[in-house]
């Protein structure tokens, strides 16, 4: 009843009749920053926001500091600004912070939150934390670390794991600590901290592991509250509302109806479009796809004083191997692997620049504030520079074999592991094994995650692509024993759905010959860190002579640096780096020659470049000849000219 009183004396009738709410900008300042959840007078079953005492419309736009070079993270944040919001939301990636030896880092490069989150102050932007521990995301393994799939019972998001529990609240504990300055109880930006994330779309569904989220984030004073989770009954039955405490987020909530559904099960309480999305993620071998136009969406958003956060207005680059992937039920549980590319059609593409749709919801929102806040939306930045760099072809530098490293056991092993269980994520490895003499056969397996290629003797005889229908491989007849080569990679973890718990990477169960289960294998990994690439070759156990792949060093020269967007459309599938920076994966096309794309062209931010000489290292794992390389000013949108902007490739 307080809170009804204190919003009516404020004038809550102009925010029901649909005018803009107030949304002062924050300001650096030691004074508490007041943020609840008020009851609607003029409707008791809805809520809203408020502000140190008068209504406020969240206007926010998600980014992922972890998807963005540190130098490029104020002008992303000023982009956001120009566009009209007033809020940044951003998910934490547990998987990114903790390091090999289990310790955490806060402080490097784009991992270091608590600089982004002054700099969010700093631009007068608010912030909606959201640290999972799961964030989905497209991010590989949802944030999660592949650790926790060591074991092969193991479950997650959940209290009935002790040791997923265990890892968890070390990890929530460690954030917490960072960020805790920045709460608006200490004058910081932080409104509100998302616990876990779309819950309500797991399978199984644990209530009690939310309000143990709920109780340890609140416990550190990170108050209010939300969770995200679709706009329906199936999503939001069965979990812990009603809850005052609770803001529920929709993913996304785009008309009334959503509303009242979320009303429904918790009434009284503010509900927001937590998730709005400009388009979808992108994955490989996909064809073509547009944007999704929110100019209808944020029109009524702003029309009608609703809350709202467009996701992502800025998806940036799963550099490395931070890509997720899905096991899509729609295509009957197929595995398919996002790409490199995070854009996801956001009005802020992947460089940063304003596209088309940037300019039309900046208009849409500059029309619905009063003239007072009008007047604090910034000019939009000036574009980030784009160059070109001249073609140049990288030369044979070591085998593909080469750099591997070596395991505690020396890598035997009765039963092939999967990565997991010897401490990898990604990356590849090597699993051999002595096969006997011989009539003509065929080698099946339960699971080769997530493409592989098979040796008789170091000589190529198939590849196995986990997106395509599994088929046995056939083996040719030997007359003496043989030596069977499989070389697995390890791409993104399922980071979405059922699929998770289960998708562990390399050989995944048995690999038969003949119907009989093979064993004592050796293995021998190659994670395909920055370190190990970059340096000088040496090492190389054993040569495969199906002339596949291999380790392809060049470099260029430059006067000045600016960003490029370098094409790889003449290779075939591999990892390229730049200066030591693992840029991520690129697939251009398969053994046959048969493009699979649709992206071409990695993005190279210019402070991953220098003045002078720069290198590059390309580990390709189809082609044995060198491909030339070429530095675009845009990236490739699709491969082919239907329904996205078309570069056609032309060289």
């Amino acid at each position: 009843m307080k809170n009804q009183l204190l919003l009516l004396a404020v004038g809550l009738s102009a925010f029901c009749a649909g005018t803009a709410t107030l949304s002062a900008a924050p300001k650096k300042s030691d004074a508490p920053v007041k943020f609840e959840f008020a009851v609607n007078p003029q409707n008791p079953q809805d809520g809203i926001f408020v502000l140190n005492g008068k209504p406020f419309q969240i206007r926010g736009g998600e980014i992922h500091p972890q998807r963005i070079p540190r130098e490029y993270w104020d002008h992303r944040i000023k982009m956001c600004k120009a566009m009209g919001l007033n809020t940044i939301a951003f998910y934490t990636m547990w998987n990114d912070f903790e390091q090999a030896d289990g310790s955490f880092d806060f402080k490097t490069g784009n991992r270091d939150i608590a600089a982004f989150l002054q700099l969010c102050q700093d631009n007068g932007m608010w912030v909606l934390f959201r640290p999972g521990p799961y964030v989905c995301g497209e991010w590989d393994f949802g944030g999660l670390p592949a650790y926790l799939l060591k074991e092969k019972d193991a479950k997650i998001r959940t209290v009935k794991d002790k040791n997923f529990m265990k890892a968890q609240t070390r990890y929530l504990k460690a954030i917490a600590e960072v960020v805790k300055p920045f709460r608006a109880q200490n004058g910081g930006p932080i409104l509100m901290t998302q616990i876990e994330n779309e819950h309500g779309s797991w399978p199984r569904k644990d209530p009690e592991y939310l309000r143990w989220l709920k109780d340890f984030w609140t416990k550190q004073g990170f108050t209010p509250i939300y969770m995200s989770d679709g706009a329906g009954d199936h999503f939001l039955r069965g979990m812990i509302y009603p809850d005052k405490d609770v803001c529920i987020g929709l993913d996304p909530g785009q008309n009334d109806n959503a509303w009242r559904v979320a009303n429904k099960y918790n009434p009284g309480v503010p509900v927001f479009s937590s998730e709005t999305y400009p388009g979808w993620l992108r994955r490989w071998g996909e064809g073509n796809w547009s944007p999704t136009n929110l100019s209808g969406s944020i029109k009524w958003y702003m029309e009608t004083g609703r809350s709202f956060s467009v996701f992502p207005v800025h998806g940036g680059t799963n550099f490395g191997f931070t890509a997720g992937a899905n096991n899509d039920p729609r295509t009957g549980g197929d595995y398919h692997t996002d790409l490199t590319s995070y854009d996801y059609g956001s009005p802020i593409n992947e460089q940063g620049n304003p596209t088309k749709e940037y300019h039309q919801y900046r208009e849409i929102i500059l029309n619905g504030l009063d003239a007072a806040e009008k007047k604090t939306v910034p000019a939009i930045p000036k574009p980030i520079p784009a160059m070109e760099i001249k073609e140049f072809t990288p030369k044979f530098f070591a085998p593909i074999s080469s750099n591997t490293e070596k395991l505690k056991n020396g890598g035997k092993f009765k039963d092939a592991p999967y990565f997991e269980a010897f401490g990898q994520n990604q990356g590849i490895a090597f699993y051999r094994t002595e096969i006997p003499t011989g009539a003509a056969g065929t080698l099946d397996f339960d699971g080769l995650h997530d493409y592989a290629h098979i040796y008789i003797d170091d000589k190529f005889i198939a590849a196995v692509d986990r997106r395509m229908k599994k088929a046995p491989v056939a083996v040719p007849a030997r007359e003496k024993p043989a030596t069977l080569t499989i070389m697995v990679e390890g791409m993104g973890h399922i980071n979405y759905g059922k699929g998770m718990e289960t998708d562990r990477k390399g050989i995944v169960g048995d690999v038969r010959l003949d119907g009989k289960a093979l064993k004592n294998w050796t293995v021998i990994p190659k994670t395909l860190s920055e370190k190990s690439v970059c340096k000088d070759a040496k090492s190389v156990k054993f040569n495969l002579n199906g002339v596949l792949g291999g380790h392809f060093r060049g470099e260029f020269t430059l006067s000045e640096v600016a960003d490029t967007f370098l094409d790889m459309s003449k290779w075939g599938k591999g990892v390229l780096y730049v200066n030591g920076h693992n840029l991520g994966r690129y697939w251009s096309s398969d053994l046959n020659g048969k493009p699979v794309g649709p992206q071409l062209r990695l993005y190279c931010p210019a402070p991953f470049l220098k003045r002078g000489k720069n290198v590059v290292d390309v580990v390709e794992f189809e082609l044995s000849e060198p491909r030339p390389i070429r530095g675009c000013v845009e990236r490739n949108y699709d491969m082919n000219d239907v329904k996205t902007k078309n570069l056609n490739n032309q060289w």
